[in-house]
């Protein structure tokens, strides 16, 4: 019942009933009493150890999403009352009935009317399932109802980065940056609006300045120039004899461990990557690794090689993965997000120590969860696949080891022999380590 905006569904399949209506009665009693009704009514259900309290979130910025969030909101709110003081009527979509944005446009009009800020950060939490079914059907939603559907989202950031974590928040700003601020969207456009002076018009291109600065602030991570080196020096040459010491004594395990045994696959990791990371496990003395991005379960498999036990997330398991990875019995399969998933299942094993390999999600939001995840105690280190844009930053963040350097590709390009021997098959990536 998507369609009639009765029944949101959340990523964990289940259906939350409670109509979107409340936010049209948020304003008329007193501020305070009716945000809490609306939230009673907007069935928001906290998630339970999203985050260990012992852990910092480390990005560009020290602070937590949290803190900024709201700022989105409010800057918003300045354009907010002419939704509601046009009463456009929207179109229903896939995931937001029509109802649903009339509702939150009436929501609007009785603020504007009162004349007082918000409550934060109830007022957030009140938009926070507009805003989920919003992201439903994203670029559906932003042409269909652009003011809506932007209102809905910046309303409810701080209240995702709550509910769901610091990187379900950075994703939406990415995406409203992507669709929004860059142009990502043709049919959305940032079109002036009827009638008011000219900066009530261009509400739209307002909202679009501070998505970019935000993305720019807190999510961006500059890729490197184009043009490619013919040879890649070590991207912390300090540490090459100690890397090339640590490997020599792990080649000869890598290659027992049967490897060369398994069934290739297209776009798995390479064998030279997938050996570099058992080494650096050695050297650790790591024995349980954490995965997110399982696909084929190619590189799940490697692990299970040589590590007692295996963690391997994705939001959908194939049925080709289920397959290949029944026969390891010291592999557990589970259906989510990772940037939620794998704290958790730190905090399951208290004391144990992990290593994590990344392979979705990708490119810079794969960056700021390994920033994330490295902060935590038991972490020896992060891997991040397809990283070759992102040498020169990673530089800077930390990063010990990067696969493609020229020297170990001299020394272990071997090990990729039977990739070679099947150019039809696209395979590996640059593999970056951060401890």
């Amino acid at each position: 019942q998507a369609s009639s905006g009765s029944c949101h569904r959340d990523r964990a399949g289940l259906c939350n009933a409670a109509p979107m209506s409340a936010l049209a009665g948020l304003l008329p009693l007193s501020m305070a009493a009716a945000v809490s009704v609306a939230v009673a009514q907007s069935g928001i259900r906290q998630r339970q150890g999203r985050r260990p309290s012992n852990v910092r979130p480390r990005c560009c910025d020290p602070r937590s999403v949290a803190t900024w969030a709201p700022l989105l909101a409010a800057c918003f709110l300045l354009g907010a009352p002419l939704v509601g003081a046009a009463n456009a009527a929207c179109p229903a979509t896939a995931t937001v009935s029509a109802e649903d944005w009339q509702a939150a446009s009436q929501a609007l009009a009785d603020l504007g009317a009162t004349g007082a800020p918000p409550p934060w950060p109830e007022w957030g939490r009140a938009w926070l399932q507009l805003g989920q079914q919003v992201r439903l059907g994203l670029e559906e939603n932003l042409v269909a109802c652009p003011e809506g559907a932007v209102t809905a989202l910046l309303h409810s950031v701080g209240a995702l980065d709550e509910a769901e974590g610091e990187m379900a928040a950075l994703e939406l700003v990415k995406m409203l940056h992507h669709l929004v601020a860059s142009g990502g969207l043709p049919a959305l456009g940032v079109k002036p609006q009827d009638g008011g002076e000219p900066w009530r018009q261009q509400w739209l291109l307002t909202a679009a300045s501070l998505i970019r600065f935000a993305y720019l602030k807190w999510v961006q991570v500059p890729q490197d120039s184009s043009s490619k080196e013919a040879t890649l020096p070590p991207i912390m040459p300090a540490l090459q004899a100690h890397n090339s010491f640590v490997f020599k004594q792990t080649v000869g395990d890598f290659v027992r461990t049967g490897v060369y045994d398994l069934e290739l696959t297209e776009n798995s990791v390479l064998f030279s990557e997938a050996f570099a990371f058992m080494a650096f496990c050695r050297m650790h003395e790591v024995d349980y690794v954490l995965e997110s991005g399982v696909y084929k379960g190619v590189s799940t498999e490697v692990w299970s090689l040589f590590a007692k036990d295996v963690s391997a997330v994705d939001i959908f398991i194939s049925n080709e993965a289920n397959q290949r990875l029944s026969r390891r019995s010291n592999v557990r399969l589970f259906e989510g997000d990772g940037r939620a998933l794998l704290p958790q299942l730190l905090t399951e094993q208290p004391g144990r120590k992990a290593a994590i390999f990344i392979d979705g999600p990708k490119g810079e939001l794969a960056i700021r969860l390994a920033l994330s995840l490295r902060e935590h105690p038991q972490v020896a280190f992060v891997a991040i696949h397809d990283m070759a844009p992102y040498r020169q930053e990673l530089g800077k963040l930390g990063a010990f080891f990067l696969s493609d350097e020229s020297w170990y590709q001299e020394a272990y390009g071997h090990l990729d022999a039977p990739f070679k021997a099947r150019p039809d098959m696209p395979a590996g990536g640059t593999m970056a380590f951060l401890s």
